[in-house]
């Protein structure tokens, strides 16, 4: 998964956009970068998606993690292997987005819409701010709060 948040983090980067519309990621990939063709570069964007690196937020494409923290090998080109390797499972952050949506009934990506809301005003890590947004519905996930502090202490200490 390493290689993905690199990919990822230097489009970001490089584009200077925190999002940007999941047409201009995909050229970005193809051409700008040159490292896939569009097919690919979609499989890229689906991946980076399932794996979590990656959210739709008002039709754009938004990076869940600090890009500019990520370390980006001099003359780093992602692999084609990339796109063979198997996908992480469903991280805690979306599992806490579907219960929230669950519990809430409402759609997914409008719970990932209210998370980044969150997350831009008190710029708090994405978890915290699914956290925040389950407690302003009345949805208790203390469940995963060990999880949460154990995935933000990861990120952090490297």
């Amino acid at each position: 998964m390493k290689e993905l948040e690199i990919t990822i983090a230097q489009v970001f980067r490089k584009k200077g956009r925190t999002a940007m519309a999941e047409r201009d990621f995909v050229f970005a990939l193809s051409l700008d970068f040159g490292w896939f063709n569009p097919k690919d570069a979609q499989k890229l964007l689906e991946k980076g998606l399932e794996s979590e690196l990656l959210v739709m937020d008002d039709n754009k494409v938004k990076p869940t993690f600090d890009y500019n923290d990520i370390e980006i090998p001099r003359g780093f080109k992602p692999s084609p292997e990339m796109l063979q390797k198997k996908s992480e499972p469903k991280g805690v952050f979306m599992k806490m987005i579907d219960e929230i949506s669950i519990a809430i009934s409402i759609p997914a990506k409008d719970v990932i819409s209210q998370v980044n809301s969150v997350q831009d005003r008190m710029s708090v890590d994405i978890e915290v701010a699914a956290l925040i947004v389950a407690k302003n519905n009345g949805v208790d996930l203390s469940d995963y709060f060990d999880t949460v502090e154990e995935e933000i202490g990861k990120r952090y200490r490297g």
